[in-house]
């Protein structure tokens, strides 16, 4: 049976990960989140499906997430945030965790199928792939969530340290919005469509998954057709990650005044 991890199952990414790949009863799935509870929230159902298995834990707990990733055929790693907060580092922690995890499995069998890591970055971090998205506007939406995107760009230069036996591909899709379904195409040359839906994204990767052959590359996830809604309330973002940005002591204040968690 086909085998998958998901980090980050509770957010909008990993949970239309697992959403698309409970459609399929052939599909054995390891959840790795920080909270059980608010995983079973979302999907009460789990509690009575022998298909998953529910790892809860830090995502720097690598006994746990080698456990995990343990006989997996690919890893969905959706950890990261939406804010610009200044020394960021959850997508840095995460692959040095997937590393750390991986490692002690392939020592002791070195001849052991090493999982491919599916891992979610953005478009803005793009060095082959095209896009049509003016230049200022990237600019903008660059420095409004630069403290992000440096933390994407860490954790991807510490994966690509050990692609000689690591597969990794990435995805960089454009922006992201709530919305049902609507179809997606795979692309290696080209980011297209102001905005794509986290259902769309998560059924691309799981099409990434399961086809391979993208190891080492990156790939952009985009809309099959003009018809995803465009959700501009997610803007309300970039105010305050362009404050933060040049002035990330406004971060710290606001939240040591709890204003910002």
């Amino acid at each position: 049976m086909p085998s998958y991890a998901i980090l980050g199952a509770t957010g909008a990414t990993g949970s239309n990960i697992l959403q698309t790949l409970l459609a399929s009863a052939d599909n054995q799935i390891n959840v790795y989140v920080r909270s059980r509870t608010k995983l079973l929230g979302l999907f009460p159902n789990l509690r009575s499906n022998d298909n998953v298995k529910i790892f809860e834990g830090r995502i720097d707990d690598i006994k746990l997430l080698s456990s995990c990733l343990d006989n997996v055929s690919a890893v969905f790693a959706c950890v990261a945030t939406n804010e610009n907060i200044p020394g960021v580092r959850i997508a840095q922690d995460t692959a040095q965790t997937i590393v750390a995890a991986i490692t002690p499995n392939l020592v002791q069998n070195p001849k052991m199928s090493v999982p491919t890591i599916i891992f979610l970055s953005s478009i803005s971090l793009g060095r082959e792939l095209k896009t049509d998205t003016p230049v200022p506007a990237q600019w903008l939406v660059h420095t409004a969530f630069s403290n992000a995107y440096a933390d994407l760009a860490l954790a991807e230069k510490y994966l690509r340290l050990h692609s000689a036996w690591l597969p990794v591909t990435y995805i960089r899709p454009g922006g992201l919005v709530e919305d049902k379904a609507r179809g997606h195409k795979v692309s290696t040359k080209k980011q297209e469509g102001a905005f794509l839906s986290y259902a769309d994204l998560a059924s691309g990767m799981v099409e990434v998954a399961q086809s391979g052959g993208y190891e080492g590359k990156e790939l952009s996830i985009n809309p099959a057709s003009n018809e995803t809604k465009i959700e501009w309330t997610n803007l309300h973002r970039m105010p305050r990650g362009l404050l933060w940005h040049f002035a990330p002591w406004l971060y710290r204040l606001s939240h040591s005044v709890g204003l910002v968690h």
